[in-house]
């Protein structure tokens, strides 16, 4: 069982996941052994409002498992091929009029 420091790995900085944060959705690759109750009181713990009032409410998480891509490339002649890793991935939506202060002006 993974320790709240360890369960959400890092934000993912993508273009769609920048406009989620728009309708208050962000999204973060989590430990794969971690549940929707572990990564809804890691991010209750870990980040604070994006106004510095205190304390985040979490309203939903969806979690997904992204499977890794296949990737193929030519070596001095040579065709090969390797996979990327998958992650589970998680989107976590806040209360109304709450935003996380990571992803402010990025």
């Amino acid at each position: 069982m993974p320790g709240i420091y360890e369960i959400i790995e890092r934000p993912i900085i993508t273009e769609k996941s920048l406009t989620m944060n728009g309708e208050r959705k962000y999204a973060f690759a989590v430990h794969p052994d971690a549940n929707k109750f572990q990564i809804r009181q890691a991010v209750e713990t870990l980040f604070t409002d994006g106004d510095g009032d205190g304390k985040l409410t979490v309203t939903a998480v969806n979690t997904m498992i992204v499977k890794g891509k296949i990737k193929r490339y030519r070596v001095f002649g040579r065709s090969s091929v390797s996979k990327t890793p998958g992650y589970k991935k998680a989107v976590v939506t806040l209360a109304e009029g709450q935003s996380i202060q990571l992803f402010e002006g990025v």
